[in-house]
């Protein structure tokens, strides 16, 4: 081969390289800003990131069918309406921790958190 093909090729190679490289450097810095804006979002004592990242998945601030009806059960319909209000407000402002209150009643129920 000529001399010069040669040098071309090497040329073209380490171009490729390089870009590869800088791709994979610019990969890296995404997903460490990534990594520490969602640190911040779940650090309580971070009041930083209010909003979450869109790389943290619903299921952070969406309440499970079976911790809804387990939340529910044992109140009457105007306190469980209530607590469904603020569970919506709660996961309509993707919140991952808040308070419910209710109305206690005579029939309410000592509710026990199972292990």
């Amino acid at each position: 081969m000529d001399q010069q093909l040669v040098q071309i090729i090497e040329m073209f190679v380490a171009l490729v390289a390089a870009l590869i490289a800088y791709w994979q450097r610019n990969q890296k810095v995404e997903a460490k800003n990534e990594t520490r804006q969602v640190v911040a979002f779940f650090d309580p004592t971070d009041e930083t990131v209010t909003a979450p990242p869109e790389v943290v998945p619903a299921r952070s601030w969406k309440m499970s069918d079976e911790t809804r009806r387990w939340v529910l059960t044992g109140h009457d319909a105007t306190n469980q309406a209530s607590l469904l209000r603020q569970i919506e407000e709660a996961e309509d402002k993707r919140l991952t921790h808040y308070y419910l209150t209710y109305q206690p009643t005579i029939r309410s129920k000592n509710l026990k958190i199972p292990n």
